[in-house]
């Protein structure tokens, strides 16, 4: 065959493309193979460590996993309880995994680690916990109920996960579990029943009716609710906010930021938000119903902080 001959060439191309997929996959072969010789390698080096703390391989094997999941590397992290898993399978391993796959995201994969718990010990509280969390992601709002239903058999009262399902069903307009949701009927009911959830309550209330969100609204608790809103109410109560604001005097006592606001020029300084947790101290940018890191409900509160006012007219993008 001439190496001018078109059929040729077509040949040489379907070669190429061979080689390169060949290459490719003995490649990855080679880097999956190093990956998990140097996890080995360090475990090997934690097997003549006789410290009080790593008693054993392990012992070890667990610390540098921990250490690798609090760098948020999950992948060796994974790889390494995955190892531990083979050598020493228990419960505590399988839902360290499936915590990891969760963190992940392969939320499917952390269900299924979970019911394979959950088949020899039914009643793990902490498998059960992570169940709602990866049915909460997922949006099966049912599952996460029959779930709440095996606490409640085990005498274990969750008050906080029962109000997010039921805020939960009630915006969805599907509350119509009647056991579960008693005498629930409108978002108040569930206020009434569960108090802590009087931000998410607030915030519903200025989506239909302002003015009942403003009557029971903490001035400062929520101040990043309506701070930038138009319709505040002129009135004792935003007096200060107002004034804040340059829309009126106020010579009532204030936060520090706002009373810092109050006397300075309006184009010089700002109000920024920020949100703790109450139960983990760690802060956020944005508010959350359950806490990012720790997974706590209803436990931010705001943080008001004063900030140079930035101009951003005229940035070029």
């Amino acid at each position: 065959m001439n190496y001018r001959d078109p059929l040729f060439s077509v040949i040489v191309f379907f070669l190429l493309i061979l080689f390169a997929i060949i290459f490719s996959l003995v490649f990855e072969k080679i880097r999956e193979y190093l990956r998990q010789k140097e996890i080995e390698d360090l475990i090997k080096n934690f097997e003549y460590i006789s410290t009080k703390d790593l008693e054993n391989p392990i012992n070890a094997m667990i610390l540098l996993a921990k250490a690798y999941e609090k760098e948020g590397n999950y992948e060796k992290a994974l790889k390494i309880f995955l190892l531990i898993e083979k050598k020493k399978p228990s419960n505590e391993v399988l839902l360290n995994i499936a915590n990891l796959y969760f963190k992940a995201g392969f939320l499917q994969k952390a269900a299924e680690i979970v019911y394979k718990i959950l088949k020899t010990t039914p009643r793990n509280i902490e498998a059960l916990k992570l169940l709602i969390l990866i049915n909460e992601k997922l949006g099966n709002i049912n599952e996460i109920i029959d779930i709440l239903e095996v606490f409640e058999e085990m005498e274990i009262n969750l008050p906080r996960e029962k109000a997010n399902a039921l805020i939960k069903l009630f915006l969805n307009k599907r509350c119509e579990i009647e056991y579960f949701c008693d005498d629930i009927e409108t978002f108040k009911d569930i206020y009434e029943k569960y108090p802590f959830v009087k931000r998410e309550y607030i915030e519903y209330l200025f989506k239909i009716e302002p003015q009942k969100a403003y009557e029971i609204l903490d001035v400062y608790e929520h101040l990043d609710l309506y701070y930038n809103r138009i319709d505040i109410p002129d009135n004792e109560k935003f007096c200060n906010i107002l004034a804040a604001k340059k829309k009126k005097t106020c010579f009532k006592k204030a936060a520090f930021e706002i009373e810092c606001l109050k006397y300075l020029p309006q184009n010089l300084a700002e109000l920024e938000f920020e949100y703790y947790c109450e139960n983990c101290k760690k802060t956020f940018p944005l508010y959350s119903t359950r806490c990012p890191k720790c997974h706590e409900l209803f436990s931010h509160r705001l943080l008001i902080k004063l900030s140079e006012k930035k101009d951003i007219e005229n940035i070029e993008f």
